[in-house]
């Protein structure tokens, strides 16, 4: 089960309902399911930052939400010859949902990540890495 949150910067209008904490504003998807969110981003552009909302799934379901200007609207900036959202986290060999639940029950702070990751690889530094990630 799942809440995805998608309001990281973005200004929604009347849509407000189906975004955030489960069980405050809506119901979690569930296992096998999925949840179309439709909403409407006006006067907006921009990359910015979606993840889910069901305790920490928030560190392993997460991306970019990219924003483009409307055709023959200018950017507010000199336009990029090229764009590569980065996205940075971190990655842990255990389960996440086990990691949060020691830290709670001790008080502690949850473990430090096994890897940090850009855009989901880990990156040569780290003995989790696969032959030929960058």
């Amino acid at each position: 089960m799942m809440n995805l949150e998608s309001r990281h910067g973005i200004r929604q209008l009347r849509s407000g309902w189906a975004d955030g904490p489960a069980y405050v504003t809506q119901c979690p998807i569930q296992t096998g399911q999925s949840y179309v969110y439709n909403f409407t981003v006006t006067g907006q552009r921009g990359t910015l930052f979606w993840h889910a909302h069901i305790s920490w799934l928030r560190v392993t379901i997460y991306g970019p939400i990219v924003i483009l200007p409307k055709k023959g609207v200018s950017y507010p900036f000199p336009q990029p010859h090229k764009e590569i959202p980065i996205i940075f986290g971190e990655w842990w060999k255990a389960d996440t949902e086990k990691i949060i639940s020691q830290a709670l029950q001790t008080g502690g702070a949850p473990n430090i990540s096994d890897a940090y990751t850009i855009n989901g690889h880990p990156g040569l530094l780290y003995n989790c890495s696969a032959k030929g990630t960058i």
